[in-house]
């Protein structure tokens, strides 16, 4: 992949320092550097997403500081300079992890909502409804079928329910400045780790419909990196039999983007 050949790229080889400016001996901010060092921070949070999203987005403590450090060197070879790192430019990168998993929890919980028809209400009737929809998608991953039956073998659709590409497109593709076009060469074909995360943010935003009425459930490692592990293994298994699930997602949501940035301009 593009990431692996260009990680060979060395920092340490002669590299002309920047001085970092005006640090903040409290917690760090991006604007607390300059901004040549800005731009390639910006980069490097990017690169670092997509690191996240093509090998593990519940990384531990030392993934996290290796993947930083990598982003940034490959940030820097992007822009064709380099630059030193402190403690503070790892922080502002590594924070990104949390941050990338709410975002993809934050836009598949709209999309769930209206999707699959549930319903805010204090009406005890809607409530049970809403619980008993929540155990109907949960049994055997029924979420993930384009047309649910009354058993596993009545589902239809594997992994094309359109739930599925609509968060992804949310999240990646809605605007051609967005990480999944931006960085094309990372993103297509799709990432199963990005899928199975994909998948994992829809389960918990369904969760959070359980008791009848929405409750927040927080999107952490503890709870859900054994949901994410699962649905990985599973699209690992359906990659082995298909072939294409990588590929098809991915053309498909660079296509939404450009058929939606050509309306948007034209309605401009």
């Amino acid at each position: 992949m593009p990431l692996k050949s260009e990680a060979a790229v060395n920092q340490n080889s002669s590299p002309s320092v920047k001085v970092i400016n005006n640090a903040n001996k409290g917690r760090p901010k991006a604007a607390d550097y300059d901004l040549d060092v800005r731009a390639v921070l910006e980069t490097a949070i990017e690169i670092y997403c997509a690191i996240l999203l093509m090998e593990n987005p519940f990384p531990t403590s030392v993934q996290e500081v290796d993947w930083a450090k990598n982003a940034w060197s490959l940030a820097g070879h992007h822009h064709n300079i380099k630059l030193s790192h402190d403690g503070g430019i790892l922080k502002l990168i590594v924070a990104r992890s949390t941050h990338l998993r709410g975002q993809f929890k934050s836009k598949a919980r709209p999309i769930v909502t209206t999707t699959f028809g549930f319903e805010m209400s204090a009406d005890t009737g809607v409530q049970t409804r809403n619980h008993l929809l929540v155990s109907e998608l949960k049994q055997d991953s029924a979420f993930i079928f384009r047309a649910r039956g009354s058993s596993l073998d009545e589902h239809t659709g594997l992994y094309t329910n359109p739930v599925i590409q609509q968060v992804i497109n949310e999240v990646l593709f809605k605007n051609k400045s967005d990480d999944g076009i931006k960085w094309a060469k990372y993103y297509n074909p799709f990432p199963r780790v990005a899928f199975a995360l994909t998948l994992t943010a829809i389960e918990c935003a369904i969760d959070e419909w359980a008791s009848g009425s929405r409750e927040m459930i927080s999107f952490k490692e503890d709870e859900y990196s054994g949901v994410f592990n699962s649905h990985l293994a599973s699209l690992d298994e359906f990659s082995k039999a298909a072939g294409k699930l990588d590929l098809l997602f991915g053309v498909r949501a660079v296509r939404t983007c450009k058929r939606e940035t050509q309306t948007n301009e034209k309605e401009v």
